[in-house]
Order: C-alpha cells, then sequence, then structure tokens
C-alpha cells in the first residue's frame, strides 16, 4: 500500500481514513484465519542483521485521525508500548517473522491479528469507535428467575416493562438484562406457560442497577417475596460476564466502586489486597515490580488480559502499572489457580493464575 501525501507533503486525515477502511475489510475478509497482512511503505534503516524497525500508525477508522493511548502488544517479544499523540508507535530492531499483535484502548474495539514483518517500513491500523454512551454505567433490571417449589432457573420467561414496550427472555440460567430504561417506577410482568404470570413495581434509578431474584409458581399459592438489591454495574463489565462470574464465586473481584474507595496510585497497590498477591522486583525499573501470586513459600507470575488480549505472563511477565492508569480501569479479575479461570483464558501459562483487566468506556 503506497502512502499517499496532501499538497505539503503530509498524509491527510482523510488519506488516513481511506487507507483505514481498506485494511479493516481486509481484516474480515482474513477473519476465517485471523490474518491481518500489514504491507510496508516507507524504508527505514536496518539497525543489525536479520532485524528491522518499523513504525505503526494508529487511526479511527471511522475519521481517519490519530487515535493516542493505544496499548500495543507483540508478546512473542515481550514487547508492550503505547501510541504517542500522532498515533505513532515503533517496533525497533525486530526480527523477521510472523507475529500476533494485540492493540487495546478504552474508546474502541480491540484488534488481534498476525503482523508480517520482513522488511523496514511503516503501516496503518484502523480502530472501530465502540460508539456507547460515554457514562458507561447501567440504569436497568437485571435478574434471575427460579421455581418457586425446587429452585431451579426457568428460561424462556418473557420479561416486560409494561407500558414502555421493553421485553426481555431469560436465558438457559433464568437471567434477564433490561438496560438503558427511563429512571421511575415500572410495573414488571413476568409470564411463562404453564406458570402463573406475576407482576411487580420496579423503582429504577439513574445509573443503577436493579437486582431481582423472582420465585414463578404453577399453583395459586403464596409466592415468595422479590429480592431487591440496586447496585452501579459498567457496561463493559456486563458485557464480558464480569458480574457473572463474580455472582458465580470463584476468584477475587475488584470494580469501579473499590478502585475510588482505595484510591491506589498504581493498580498493583489495590491487587495486593487479595490473599496471596504480591510483586517480584523489576530487574529494570527497581521502584516497579511484577505482579506475582505466592505459591508454597514462593511466586510465579500469573497470565496478565488487558481487554480479553494477551499482554504477558510466565517469562515475560506484564509491567501492568507501566501500561494501565488505576483511574482507566472498570474492573479486575484475579484467578489464583485454574479453579474458575473462564475456558476462554485457559491455555499455556495459566497453571500459576490469570488477571483480566478491563477498562472503563468513553469519558468515565
Amino acid at each position: 500500500m503506497s502512502a499517499r501525501a496532501g499538497c505539503d507533503g503530509r498524509t491527510t486525515p482523510r488519506d488516513r481514513a481511506k487507507r483505514a477502511v481498506s485494511l479493516r475489510r481486509l481484516i474480515l475478509l482474513l477473519a476465517l484465519v485471523s490474518a491481518l497482512y500489514v504491507p510496508t511503505t516507507v524504508a527505514q534503516e536496518t539497525q543489525e542483521a536479520g532485524t528491522v524497525t518499523v513504525t505503526g500508525n494508529v487511526v479511527n477508522d471511522a475519521n481517519g485521525q490519530p487515535v493516542a493511548g493505544v496499548v500495543v502488544v507483540l508478546e512473542a517479544l515481550g514487547l508492550t508500548v503505547v501510541t504517542d499523540d500522532q498515533g505513532q508507535f515503533v517496533l525497533d530492531s525486530v526480527p523477521h517473522g510472523v507475529y500476533n499483535l494485540g492493540l487495546v484502548h478504552r474508546d474502541y474495539q480491540p484488534l488481534d491479528g498476525d503482523l508480517t514483518i520482513d522488511r523496514p517500513g511503516e503501516f496503518f491500523l484502523g480502530l472501530t469507535p465502540i460508539g456507547e454512551p460515554s457514562d458507561g454505567m447501567i440504569t436497568g433490571i437485571v435478574g434471575i428467575v427460579t421455581d418457586q417449589v425446587n429452585g431451579q432457573p426457568v428460561p424462556d420467561v418473557v420479561v416486560n416493562v409494561a407500558g414502555i414496550g421493553r421485553v426481555a427472555t431469560t436465558d438457559e440460567d433464568g437471567r434477564f438484562t433490561l438496560s438503558e430504561l427511563i429512571p421511575g417506577r415500572h410495573d414488571v410482568v413476568f409470564s411463562h406457560l404453564g406458570y402463573r404470570p406475576r407482576t411487580e413495581s420496579i423503582e429504577v434509578e439513574t445509573e443503577h442497577v436493579v437486582k431481582l431474584h423472582i420465585a414463578l409458581a404453577v399453583d395459586a399459592i403464596a409466592l415468595d417475596p422479590i429480592e431487591v438489591t440496586v447496585d452501579r454495574q459498567d457496561r463493559n463489565l456486563r458485557r464480558v460476564g464480569f458480574y457473572q462470574r463474580e455472582e458465580d464465586g470463584w476468584g477475587d473481584f475488584l470494580d469501579r466502586e473499590d478502585i475510588e474507595f482505595w484510591n491506589p496510585v498504581q493498580l498493583t497497590a489495590a491487587l495486593m489486597r487479595f490473599p496471596g498477591v504480591t510483586t517480584v522486583p523489576n530487574p529494570d525499573m527497581p521502584s516497579r515490580g511484577f505482579l506475582a501470586f505466592r505459591r508454597m513459600g514462593t511466586e510465579c507470575i500469573p497470565t496478565v488480559y488487558l481487554e480479553g488480549i494477551r499482554i504477558g505472563g510466565g517469562r515475560d511477565p506484564a509491567g501492568i502499572d507501566d501500561i494501565v492508569n488505576p483511574s482507566a480501569v472498570a474492573g479486575v479479575e484475579v484467578y489464583r489457580n485454574t479453579a474458575g479461570i473462564p475456558p476462554q483464558y485457559w491455555g499455556t501459562g495459566s497453571s500459576c493464575g490469570v488477571v483480566l483487566i478491563w477498562l472503563r468506556r468513553g469519558g468515565q
């Protein structure tokens, strides 16, 4: 892909947008094989035999503007860099090869694919904006519906917010979500073939989630009262299953309210409040340590994921304090052994445990 320059010799935002959109289409075409081909354009000087230096440019694929503050992970080489104000990052003296490249930014969809590095050059990557409301907090109702007699979850229950046309259906675990509701009191009707319908009046508060436990009965018997709690829930955390896993009871969980209460300068300081969590010295920066778990008098390095992208672990620990500011974090999941680790994060390096870091969205 050749570079186009404006009349002043610089690449214009419009050119960047076209280039990013073209690349996005290419990514979609190659999604089945998870391959991201990135052509090179501008020659740069090779520093040593068999290695090259490449410059990446990350832009918003909707408008072509550069995106600063993108975390770029080249895990195979233990490299983690952040794009500058011009959306650029440099991979210096990289051996020829094909590498998995991950990009993470709180306001954009994560990008993960294979990057071929075989010559010096410059390339562009487009990130897709998330487009969620900037507050990031849910206003609505979530809950579970069970059978009053046996306590088992009831799937396929129709949950109807009367008068406003909002409807949800419980999943196989009896759970439902009604987000983006108008604050105020709502009559919510629960109905399922074979059960008596049930109607409850629920007060919904701005930027808060009402959590319900509803029991349905087949016969005209006295129904158990509903269980109601009011909580704050982040959209991104609900989307990735954070709250469900927290209810399941595996692991330790840190959410935005915990972070605001403790107000840590570094994220590791907050995580060290959990049993068995510590740090080991970073030889390159003694003032900052790597997150570690204590095991039988010794320490091991857990695998760390940022927005679902692996950023380090084991022999290549992730310096999370250099990558993530606590103010940007929505929640953290800590699994100090293999029990309870979500299946999608099983694999090489997970034997010590796993840490999942999720970011806040928009202007939070």
